[in-house]
C-alpha cells in the first residue's frame, strides 16, 4: 500500500537520516541552503550577515577569488567546487575567456548557480553534478581549482583535498576557504549547531588542513585565518 506522508514532516525525516553525511543533507537541499544563498548573493544584507556569522568580511573572499581568476591566461580551465549558489561568479569578468566549470553535489545549488550567472550576465559557465570525494575528471585537468566555503561541509575533507589536487595541472593552484575547528571559542557554537543540523562535516584544524594538502602533494601552502574561516592557497608542483 502506498502511503502519502504530510509534506511538512517528510523533509525532516530525510534530513535526520542524512545527518551522518553532511553531503547528503546538501544534496537534499537542506533548508540552510536557502539561507546560504541569501547570505552569499544578496548585495546589501549578505555582507552584514556574513560578518555577524563569521567574524570576517566577505570582501576578502571576493578579493582572493578575483586575484586568482585575473592571473589566468585566456583558455585556462577552472573548477569551482562546491560552487554552492555561485558566490564566486561575480568575480569573473563578463568578457572572460576561461573554461569555467561550476560543480556541486546538489542539483538545487546548480540551478541557483545558473540563475546567478544569468543575473550577473556572466556567459560561458558550465555546470555539472559532482561529488568532490570522487570527481570524474581526469588527472591534471584544471589550471585553477576554487573551493570556497565547502570543505567544512564534507564527511571526508582529506579525501576531498586529495581529489582537488589530483585534477590540478602541474603548476596549477588551489584557492579557497573553509571553517576550521580551532577558530576560537566564539565560533565553537557554529560547529555545534552545524553538526546538529547535519550541514557540517567533522572539519579539522589548520594543522589538519596543512597536513591534508601536504599529503596530497601540494606545495607553497599558505593558510590565513579570518574570523571563523581559514583562507588557503597551494600549488601542484
Amino acid at each position: 500500500m502506498h502511503v502519502v506522508h504530510p509534506a511538512p514532516r517528510e523533509p525532516s525525516r530525510r534530513y535526520r537520516r542524512a545527518m551522518g553525511d553532511a553531503s547528503a543533507s546538501w544534496r537534499l537541499d537542506h533548508p540552510w541552503a536557502k539561507v546560504y544563498e541569501r547570505v552569499s548573493t544578496d548585495d546589501r544584507l549578505g555582507p552584514l550577515l556574513w560578518r555577524l556569522g563569521t567574524g570576517s568580511s566577505v570582501d576578502e573572499l571576493h578579493a582572493r577569488a578575483a586575484a586568482a581568476l585575473d592571473a589566468l591566461p585566456p583558455g585556462a580551465r577552472v573548477l569551482d567546487v562546491p560552487c554552492g549558489s555561485g558566490i564566486v561568479l561575480r568575480d569573473l569578468p563578463r568578457d572572460h575567456a576561461l573554461r569555467y566549470v561550476a560543480a556541486d553535489i546538489s542539483p538545487a545549488m546548480l540551478r541557483r548557480t545558473r540563475a546567478e550567472a544569468e543575473r550577473l550576465e556572466v556567459p560561458g559557465i558550465e555546470t555539472k553534478e559532482a561529488d568532490v570525494h570522487r570527481l570524474d575528471d581526469q588527472d591534471h585537468t584544471y589550471d585553477l581549482v576554487l573551493t570556497f566555503t565547502g570543505l567544512h561541509c564534507l564527511p571526508d575533507p582529506a579525501m576531498a583535498v586529495h581529489e582537488l589536487a589530483r585534477v590540478l595541472r602541474p603548476g596549477g593552484r588551489l584557492v579557497g576557504s573553509t571553517l576550521t575547528t580551532d577558530a576560537g571559542l566564539r565560533h565553537r557554537a557554529t560547529w555545534v549547531a552545524g553538526r546538529a543540523a547535519g550541514v557540517l562535516g567533522p572539519g579539522g584544524t589548520r594543522a589538519d588542513l596543512r597536513r591534508w594538502m601536504a599529503d596530497a602533494g601540494l606545495v607553497d601552502v599558505d593558510l590565513t585565518p579570518a574570523g571563523a574561516f581559514t583562507y588557503l592557497t597551494a600549488r601542484r608542483p
